[in-house]
C-alpha cells in the first residue's frame, strides 16, 4: 500500500482515541487499538519536527490542521522507511482497521481504464 493512503488511515483510525484519551466515551478494545497504533506512531515520528506534530496531535487532536500535519509526517517518515510501512500496514491489519484499496470491473472489450492512487501516480490501460 502507498504511503499516503497508510497515513491518512492511520490518522483517521488514532484521531477518535486521541479526541476520547483518558475518557471513558470509547470501549476497551477500542481504546487498546487506537493506543497501540499512537504508540506506534510517536515511536517513529522522534525527530524534532515529528515529535512537534506529536504534540500538536496530542494538544489539539480534534483541529484538522493537527491532523493534516500528522499525516504529512507520517507519510514522509513511511516513504522514507518502506519498512515501517509495512509494519504499520500490519499493525493497522490486526486491529482491523479497513485499509483504502482500488479495483476496476470491465465488461467488454478495447476499454479505457485510468485509476488514481493517492495523487501520487496515475495508470492508464486498454483492455
Amino acid at each position: 500500500m502507498e504511503p499516503v493512503s497508510l497515513a491518512a488511515a492511520a490518522v483517521s483510525f488514532v484521531t477518535p482515541y486521541l479526541v476520547h484519551l483518558g475518557k471513558d466515551a470509547a470501549g476497551s478494545a477500542a481504546k487498546e487499538a487506537g493506543k497501540s497504533v499512537w504508540g506506534w506512531i510517536k515511536g517513529n515520528l522522534t525527530s524534532p519536527a515529528g515529535a512537534e506534530v506529536v504534540a500538536d496531535a496530542e494538544a489539539a487532536p480534534d483541529k484538522p490542521e493537527s491532523a493534516q500535519a500528522l499525516q504529512a509526517a507520517l507519510t514522509k517518515a513511511l516513504t522514507i522507511d518502506p519498512g515501517a510501512a509495512k509494519a504499520l500496514a500490519d499493525l493497522l491489519k490486526a486491529n482491523n482497521v479497513p485499509l483504502p484499496s482500488q479495483s476496476s470491473n470491465i465488461t467488454g472489450s478495447n476499454n479505457i481504464v485510468g485509476q488514481a492512487n493517492g495523487g501520487s501516480s496515475v495508470s492508464i490501460n486498454r483492455r
